[in-house]
């Protein structure tokens, strides 16, 4: 349970920057390494929070983290956060499972329920749920959970398994 929460995403209205100020402001004690960059019409909300979390001295903004990098960056953190107000299945979480790195995200974006169907991360409601549930994880909690990311990913996103059942479904093995 080493290293910062990453949050990885476009600054835009959808990806609810006002949460991640929330959250990094009731876990003073976390450092928060935000990647990504504004999208080329930001919004007055997001620039408004960009500039609010750039003031806390507990968050880093680290710029785009080019995709042969991204892998690297998700083995030093310890969570994935996701503050998005919606949002389909994202590659952030694949990338994160990969590396063993557990989901903090809300019912909103919570693909199908497998976060908590799986037990790959942490289901919060707001801030201060968050934070009661991160003072709560054991460290053998913190190890199933990584160990179900990898465990889920090999299982269900690896293309030589799917390959595989993919060849026996058609009847060619």
């Amino acid at each position: 349970m080493e290293g910062y929460i990453a949050w990885v995403a476009n600054f835009r209205r959808q990806k609810n920057l006002e949460l991640l100020f929330r959250i990094a402001v009731t876990l003073p004690s976390e450092n928060f390494k935000v990647a990504g960059m504004p999208n080329s019409s930001i919004d007055k909300e997001t620039s408004f929070f960009v500039d609010k979390l750039k003031s806390l001295s507990n968050v880093e903004f680290v710029g785009l983290i080019p995709r042969n990098e991204i892998l690297l960056f998700f083995s030093k953190s310890k969570f994935l956060l996701n503050t998005s107000r919606y949002e389909g299945f994202s590659n952030t979480f694949l990338e994160a499972m990969i590396t063993g790195t557990p989901i903090l995200t809300t019912n909103h974006v919570n693909p199908d329920g497998i976060i908590d169907q799986y037990n790959l991360g942490i289901i919060y409601e707001n801030e201060d749920d968050l934070r009661l549930k991160l003072n709560g994880i054991s460290e053998t909690n913190y190890v199933k959970k990584s160990t179900n990311c990898i465990d889920y990913i090999q299982e269900n996103h690896d293309h030589l398994t799917l390959g595989k059942l993919l060849l026996e479904f058609l009847g060619l093995t």
